[in-house]
C-alpha cells in the first residue's frame, strides 16, 4: 500500500503512539489529528501545529457529525483513541466502553459514508486474557477480563461487520505494551 501523499486522520494523535504515527506519516503525507486532549498530551504535536505541517481539531470520537465532517475527502484514518488503562475501565467502566466502543463505531460509520479507503484500529492484546500460551497468536479465542478488553473487542468486531456489510476495509493491531 503506497502511503505517499495521502489525506489521513490520526484520532488519538496527541497520545504516546499516535504522536508518534503522526511524526512518521506526516513526511509524505496530509495530516489531521483529533484528540480530546483527555489522555493525550497537546506537546507531543505542539511544534507541527505551529509549523502548520498537521491540523489539528480538538475533538471527540463520541461526536458522530464532527466526525462526519473532519472526515470528508479522508484516504486513510488511524484510530488510535481510546481511554486506555485496564484499572481506569474497572473503576469507570461506562466511560472506557463508551469512548472505545461506541467512539470506534462512530469512527466506523463516517469512515463508511465518506468512503475512506482503509481504517486501522488500534485494538489491545488484552483481548486475549491471561493465557499460559506464548506467544500469543491471532487466532486464539480471546478472553477479555476487563471492561477495557471488552470495549477493544467489541471495536474489533464492529471492524469485522464493517468488512463484511459495507467492505469497509479496516484492520485491527492488537497491541502490547509500548
Amino acid at each position: 500500500m503506497n502511503m505517499d501523499g495521502k489525506k489521513i486522520v490520526i484520532t488519538g494523535g496527541a497520545g504516546f503512539i499516535g504522536s508518534n504515527l503522526v511524526k512518521r506519516v506526516m513526511q509524505t503525507n496530509q495530516v489531521t489529528v483529533i484528540d480530546d486532549l483527555s489522555t493525550g498530551n497537546l506537546d507531543n504535536i505542539q511544534e507541527y501545529i505551529d509549523k502548520k505541517t498537521i491540523r489539528f481539531f480538538k475533538g471527540t470520537v463520541t461526536d458522530l457529525p464532527f466526525l462526519q465532517k473532519t472526515f470528508n475527502d479522508i484516504d486513510y484514518v488511524f484510530h488510535q483513541a481510546a481511554i486506555p488503562s485496564v484499572p481506569r475501565s474497572v473503576k469507570d467502566p461506562y466511560t472506557s466502553n463508551y469512548v472505545n466502543a461506541y467512539g470506534s463505531l462512530n469512527v466506523l460509520i463516517a469512515a463508511k459514508d465518506n468512503q475512506v479507503k482503509k481504517v486501522v484500529y488500534a485494538s489491545s492484546s488484552s483481548v486475549y486474557g491471561v493465557t499460559p500460551t506464548l506467544p500469543k497468536k491471532e487466532d486464539m479465542k480471546p478472553q477479555p477480563l476487563s471492561p477495557y478488553a471488552v470495549s477493544k473487542l467489541t471495536g474489533e468486531y464492529y471492524c469485522d461487520v464493517f468488512t463484511r456489510i459495507y467492505h469497509l476495509p479496516p484492520v485491527a493491531l492488537r497491541y502490547f505494551n509500548a
